[in-house]
């Protein structure tokens, strides 16, 4: 008796990838690249083929590389976080940090698009919306974009009052959608963003603890 034994679907998922290796052999970029191309190439794709397999078996990565070099490329100049907040806690009305730029940014392209615009999905695709995410992830401002956003704050204004009318030439209702639809992607880069970045020390997360507020009855 094997205690590690295969079970009868982990047997028939193994049948299942050995079939597709075999009914997919002749489109392994390897043997292509050596039957068609120099030897040299042939070398050149092995290499990467095994360079690949040892990066994920010891779940090597160059993302967290590069999330340390952009966020070195942040703290080294505080424009990105701006000054320290009056009240000692957070900056909202002369906000100087960068989830609030990009608050204005994300609601400029939330706005539908006229007849004829190129929208800033068809020339950026995602990208825009990832580096946004990633500066403000690495600077920590994630919660505070999403307390503060003018787009979002928008939104639920909208689950409060349900209008759908036309605004100075804005149709209210495509650009809700347009908000929901940026707001979802956000989350969804978020959660990825903090999934491979939570165990390494790139996002140093600093808790504050304050004092709760004492009235002068209760001070004697």
């Amino acid at each position: 008796y094997c205690p590690f034994s295969l079970s009868s679907d982990d047997q028939n998922m193994e049948t299942v990838m050995k079939n597709l290796d075999q009914q997919y052999a002749a489109l392994n970029m390897v043997s292509m690249i050596s039957r068609y191309g120099t030897e040299q190439q042939g070398a050149n794709a092995r290499d990467a083929e095994l360079l690949t397999r040892e990066r994920l078996c010891r779940a090597l990565s160059m993302f967290e590389l590069v999330m340390q070099r952009i966020k070195s490329f942040l703290t080294c100049d505080p424009i990105w976080e701006g000054p320290p907040p009056a009240n000692g806690v957070m900056s909202i009305d002369e906000c100087q940090e960068f989830h609030r730029l990009w608050s204005a940014i994300q609601f400029a392209y939330c706005l539908p698009p006229t007849k004829g615009e190129i929208t800033i999905e068809q020339c950026y695709g995602e990208g825009l919306q990832w580096a946004g995410c990633v500066i403000m992830t690495l600077l920590a401002q994630e919660k505070r974009f999403a307390s503060l956003d003018f787009s979002y704050h928008l939104l639920r204004v909208h689950e409060f009052d349900g209008q759908d009318g036309n605004v100075q030439g804005i149709d209210l209702k495509q650009m809700i959608k347009r908000i929901k639809v940026y707001r979802d992607l956000n989350n969804q880069i978020f959660v990825i963003l903090n999934k491979h970045l939570s165990s390494s020390d790139i996002l140093q997360r600093q808790v504050r603890e304050y004092q709760p507020p004492i009235f002068q009855a209760t001070q004697a």
